[in-house]
């Protein structure tokens, strides 16, 4: 089966999907243009990264740092400033937007009629959003390129259905989007061995030592042996250790499972087979609870 997001979901994308304040990232070139930044913040990219604000996880995965490469300085700006500058410039900062791979930036065959985009925000095949442009766009468009974007780019959908046995707790959320971003897979086998006890611990986004005290606190130990029951759970480490991924074994060789953490990647049943495609290459450790 396939699944989609439905319209209340969408429209919890649409609020949250565009950070409230515009951020630009910049090379040291990038400033030789001659930017006035007089009502705006140039900020460094030691400060940028570890401010507190800017690392919350509405603007980590709206603008997807971690595909950003060779900034030096990030423009932070209320969402009207982009539209007061001289168009020459605005220009410049967006085309310089996608040259960084900043997330927020995506082809225009994501969008079925490039009449809603206005023409400053169209850089070399590609559309730059900005939040104050977000916002005067019509639903129906927010709504087309978020649904076509998760498709395209985050996932297809394809999972499995529940199986008769799933646990009463997991039902709301198996084979379903997210509203708000950051949870991740850490977070959903931590609610799912809280056996729902606990529902805020699914849309948080847990580090390894935190998911594996938990395990301690819910008397998981590692298995020495192959085979699986219901309620175990498996992790995918790397060469170093480290947890790259997890998932809650429901039987039948089905998981609940949840790959990254960005509103675009759902909830879902997998079977074994689709998981081990993904993770198969990495070590995998089993936990049972004891």
């Amino acid at each position: 089966m396939n699944i989609k997001p439905s319209k209340k979901v969408l429209h919890s994308w649409i609020d949250c999907y565009v950070p409230e304040k515009d951020l630009f990232f910049l090379s040291k070139e990038h400033l030789d243009y001659g930017i006035d930044f007089i009502d705006v913040l140039l900020m460094p990219k030691e400060d940028f990264y570890n401010h507190s604000t800017y690392r919350q996880v509405n603007y980590v995965n709206g603008y997807e740092y971690w595909n950003i490469k060779n900034a030096d300085f990030v423009i932070i700006a209320e969402k009207e400033w982009i539209e007061t500058i001289p168009e020459d410039m605005k220009r410049f900062l967006l085309n310089a937007q996608l040259q960084m791979g900043r997330g927020l930036v995506f082809p225009l065959s994501f969008v079925d009629d490039l009449a809603d985009i206005p023409d400053s925000y169209l850089m070399d095949g590609h559309v730059v959003l900005q939040r104050f442009m977000w916002e005067k766009l019509d639903l129906s468009c927010k709504e087309q390129i978020l649904t076509t974007m998760v498709y395209e780019w985050w996932d297809k959908g394809e999972c499995e259905q529940p199986p008769d046995s799933l646990p009463d707790f997991l039902m709301p959320y198996a084979n379903s989007f997210a509203h708000s971003q950051g949870a991740n897979c850490l977070a959903a086998v931590v609610f799912a061995i809280s056996k729902g006890k606990q529902e805020w611990f699914i849309y948080e986004w847990l580090h390894q030592k935190t998911f594996l005290e938990k395990l301690k606190q819910y008397h998981y130990e590692e298995l020495q042996t192959d085979e699986l029951h219901q309620g175990d759970v498996v992790t995918w480490t790397d060469e170093n250790g480290i947890i790259q991924h997890a998932a809650y074994h429901l039987g039948e060789e089905l998981y609940f499972n949840k790959d990254g953490q960005t509103i675009f990647n759902p909830w879902k049943i997998l079977s074994k087979e689709q998981l081990y495609r993904e993770w198969g290459h990495l070590t995998i450790i089993k936990y049972r609870q004891m």
